[in-house]
């Protein structure tokens, strides 16, 4: 493990945002902690009005401007630039307000440079001090990560999780799209169909320094968005299933409180049987696109 962690060099990408009250401190923790690696720590601005640009590049880190808007195109900035510009062979993210402790990343990477893991998930739960995430959103994270269990086999306990670690040739099979907070979840469905082996970690959460950014509402109603997407591209018969088990059920209903000639309830039954007929067309075809796709890739 200690000769792959001279020689991979790991990238550190934070999304920042008006943070100039935090960001000295967590890239200070960054250098304290990442002493005998080889790394660089990239600092993706989203345009700050507030000198957060300037006191990460007097801290030593290399700083871009995001491409577009959102904490996932900010996100997505980074990972690419440091996989073609800086050569990274891992990349860890995480926010620039504090509320993550840089001296977890040692745990984050570990599982990839010891080869049992491919991206590694830092989870909350098990280290989130007081106040650190409001009630609505421990619940709103609780619901979505049981939804992301159950429909698209993800066994994460913290799916929104911002503080990860991962190999960057990943991002070569990963279609992302996201570019707001659901981008979380679509980086997670997209390294769970590429077949990553994905860990889970315990990590603390502190209360963040400065005004947050998320939207418990508006945030958590795109993110539930993105996961119909996800499931309805990586499980197309569930997506089906489900339409069509609830149309089948209001045909099975309707039929039973009105005449046995009445059309419409039969129409409910056939239709239901269709979505399922759908789905179970639809998930080849898109088996068979995506390993075309894999191997176009190859080739080229």
């Amino acid at each position: 493990m200690e000769a792959k962690r001279s020689a991979t060099r790991i990238a550190i990408v934070i999304p920042t945002l008006n943070e100039r009250e935090a960001v000295g401190k967590v890239l200070d923790g960054v250098k304290d902690v990442m002493a005998g690696f080889e790394y660089r720590i990239l600092v993706v601005d989203g345009h700050s009005i507030d000198g957060t640009y300037e006191i990460a590049k007097e801290k030593g880190a290399e700083v871009i401007y995001q491409r577009g808007k959102g904490y996932g195109e900010a996100l997505k900035t980074g990972f690419f630039h440091a996989r073609k510009r800086l050569d990274a062979g891992v990349i860890v993210m995480m926010d620039a307000d504090l509320s993550y402790d840089p001296r977890d990343i040692p745990d984050l990477i570990a599982p990839i440079f010891e080869d049992e893991a491919d991206l590694v998930v830092g989870n909350r739960l098990f280290g989130m001090q007081k106040g650190a995430m409001s009630l609505v959103n421990r619940i709103g994270n609780g619901v979505l990560s049981s939804v992301a269990y159950f429909a698209l086999r993800l066994n994460i306990y913290d799916t929104q999780s911002g503080m990860r670690a991962f190999r960057s040739e990943l991002l070569d099979s990963m279609d992302l799209v996201t570019g707001d907070m659901s981008f979380a979840i679509e980086m997670l469905a997209e390294a769970l169909s590429n077949d990553a082996r994905i860990h889970e970690v315990p990590i603390s959460y502190r209360p963040r320094v400065g005004k947050t950014k998320l939207s418990p509402l508006k945030d958590g109603g795109r993110i539930f968005g993105t996961t119909l997407r996800l499931i309805f591209d990586i499980q197309p018969l569930l997506f089906f299933g489900i339409i069509g088990t609830e149309m089948g059920i209001a045909g099975l209903f309707l039929h039973a409180i009105t005449f046995p000639d009445v059309v419409f309830p039969f129409l409910l039954m056939i239709g239901a049987t269709l979505f399922f007929i759908l789905g179970l067309v639809i998930r080849p075809i898109k088996k068979l696109r995506k390993s075309r796709a894999v191997n176009f890739v190859r080739v080229v």
